[in-house]
Order: structure tokens, then sequence, then C-alpha cells
């Protein structure tokens, strides 16, 4: 995922710092007919990818969209509770 580049960049730019290799990937895709595909959390780079011509692409795992789902349940009811003049309030946690 990071092609040796964990050690040169912090987090999460070892991940963005790859414009070359994926040229290069998307270049012999194209040659050979194969699919591209990437995985990505959340939407915010879809619209790159797609230009590029990935077709394939995962929006996160399991874990994330729990997390990401739970965290707007969870101002949902914050926000619902409020309006009711109610006093619910999450308990901390490092989830989310």
């Amino acid at each position: 995922m990071s092609m040796g580049l964990y050690n040169k960049y912090e987090f999460p730019h070892m991940y963005t710092s790859l414009g070359a290799a994926t040229q290069k990937l998307v270049e012999h895709a194209c040659e050979n007919n194969t699919i591209l595909g990437i995985f990505l959390f959340g939407t915010s780079r879809v619209g790159e990818f797609l230009e590029k011509g990935f077709t394939f692409i995962s929006v996160g795992n399991d874990l994330h969209h729990v997390l990401t789902k739970t965290g707007a349940y969870v101002n949902d009811i914050e926000n619902i509770a409020k309006e009711k003049g109610k006093n619910w309030k999450r308990r901390p946690t490092a989830l989310f």
C-alpha cells in the first residue's frame, strides 16, 4: 500500500504521494485490459480516481462504516434530545 514510503512520509501522506506510481499503474492496466480498483475511506477522492480510470472503488470497510454511521446516529440522538428539552449526552469514547 505505501510502496515503501511509510518511513519517508508522515501518515497519510504516504498514500497521497504516489502520483507517478499511480500513473504507471493506470497505463499498465489499460495496456492489459485490467480493471483498476482502489480502497478509500469515504468519498472525498472518488472523482479524482474516476477521472484516472478507476472503476472499482471501495469507500470503506465494515469498521469504518460502523463508526461513521454510529457517530451520525449519536449526533442525531443528541439533537433530538435537545429539541425535546432532554439532556442526553454520549459517554466519552475514543471511537467517535
